[in-house]
């Protein structure tokens, strides 16, 4: 029976790290919107490009070709926290609510769900803020 239970708290654990690893090897694309009455920001990121909008009207977009390294990058700071919790995660503040703040949605898109979580523009829950600011990097590098 003592065996059972050590080979239980042994392989329980890891079955969940494999599960989130299985689906971020799967990644296919994440979309970041930020908006409110006067402002708008749409960042799309698959593994070939990204695409930033700056504005609703569909003419303003700019896009530029995403390299390996960037994309690698991007997985690995999604592989620090669990996607399939992403919409569990609680926003730090509630300004969006009040129009203090934009309105931020995060999607990360693998082979067979659709993970998201909203929060205020600026303001991610801390396991997103690495990632949050690195989009924010790189959509700043796209005039």
């Amino acid at each position: 029976m003592k065996v059972y239970i050590l080979l239980l708290i042994l392989v329980l654990p890891t079955m969940g790290c494999a599960q989130r690893t299985a689906d971020i090897s799967q990644l296919k694309s994440i979309n970041y919107t930020a908006s409110t009455r006067g402002f708008y920001l749409n960042i799309e990121i698959n593994e070939e490009n990204i695409i930033v909008e700056r504005s609703r009207d569909s003419d303003s977009s700019s896009s530029k070709q995403l390299s390996d390294e960037k994309w690698q990058h991007l997985v690995t700071l999604i592989s620090e926290f669990d996607v399939r919790k992403l919409d569990k995660m609680a926003s730090p503040s509630k300004k969006s609510e009040v129009d203090a703040a934009a309105i931020a949605n995060l999607e990360i898109e693998t082979q067979n769900h659709l993970y998201s979580c909203s929060f205020d523009h600026g303001n991610p829950p801390e396991p997103l803020k690495r990632l949050m600011e690195y989009m924010l990097t790189l959509s700043e590098s796209i005039e």
